[in-house]
């Protein structure tokens, strides 16, 4: 597959030019022109900034003990879990 992004205008508005691979002759080939949106670039972020913002997310008067228990509990004794609010 090939692909190029490019801004036309006036002065440059041909498709830029392109040299079929050998491998494609014979095939049909299609060529696909449309507008790509422009979406504003944003800042990627790393898996420890993605974690940081989940830390937290969970807001508890419990311990993690005491969660764990609840947990445990719930899946031994065949009782429904009663779900806290976030």
């Amino acid at each position: 597959m090939y692909r190029q992004v490019f801004i036309p205008s006036e002065n440059n508005s041909a498709i830029p030019f392109f040299n079929i691979p050998q491998e494609w002759y014979g095939n049909e080939v299609e060529i696909i022109v449309f507008p790509v949106k422009n979406v504003e670039k944003t800042k990627i972020e790393s898996q420890e900034e993605k974690l940081s913002k989940l830390c937290g997310a969970w807001v508890s008067e419990k311990s993690a003990e005491e969660i764990i228990a609840d947990i445990y509990n719930s899946r031994s004794s065949g009782n429904t879990r009663i779900i806290e609010e976030l």
